[in-house]
This record gives C-alpha cells, sequence and structure tokens, in this order.
C-alpha cells in the first residue's frame, strides 16, 4: 500500500517492513499452534489473528526506516507516480 501511494517509501524501508511483518505473522502462527488456547481473551485472539498488529507495526517500521533515509528515495518516484495514478483517457507520454 506504502509503495502505490507514498512517494517517501525507500527500498530499505521497504525491505525492514517485510522482515517485521513477515517475523512478526510468522511468530505469532508458531505461537498460535503450540500455546494451547486457554479460555480466550486478548492474548489469544492476538496470537490467533497476528495480522492484527503485525500489520501496523510493519507499517510503522517502513515510515520510521523511509523517514531515517530519505536520500534513498528513487530520483524517478515522481514521475512514475504521475504514470500509476493518472487515468488512461489522459494524453500523457507513459513510455
Amino acid at each position: 500500500m506504502l509503495g502505490i501511494w507514498w512517494r517517501g517509501l525507500t527500498d530499505v524501508g521497504a525491505l525492514a517492513g517485510l522482515v517485521v511483518g513477515g517475523v512478526g505473522s510468522g511468530t505469532g502462527v508458531v505461537a498460535a499452534l503450540l500455546v494451547p488456547e486457554a479460555g480466550g481473551g486478548w492474548g489469544t485472539a492476538l496470537l490467533t489473528q497476528p495480522a492484527a498488529w503485525s500489520v501496523p507495526l510493519a507499517f510503522a517500521v517502513m515510515v520510521l526506516v523511509s523517514r531515517a533515509t530519505p536520500r534513498r528515495v528513487p530520483l524517478g518516484v515522481d514521475r512514475f507516480m504521475v504514470r500509476l495514478h493518472t487515468p488512461e483517457t489522459v494524453p500523457l507520454d507513459r513510455g
């Protein structure tokens, strides 16, 4: 989502978000398989639905790392975003 709509996303930020989100959700799934459900509650809900916390965590990491590495934003990102978001009916050089 950030790669499509936010011009400030860097390659390092995107990779950091992928790693944090993947490790977070993977850890949640493994923990849910290993830890027996003890009557439900918030802990069980967060373990069995890791996207509830791993997706916001990954987004936050992407934003923070991208803000810390602003020089890694690709040079042609503005043109790419215009090409990506302009309707096809608008005459525009898309090459």
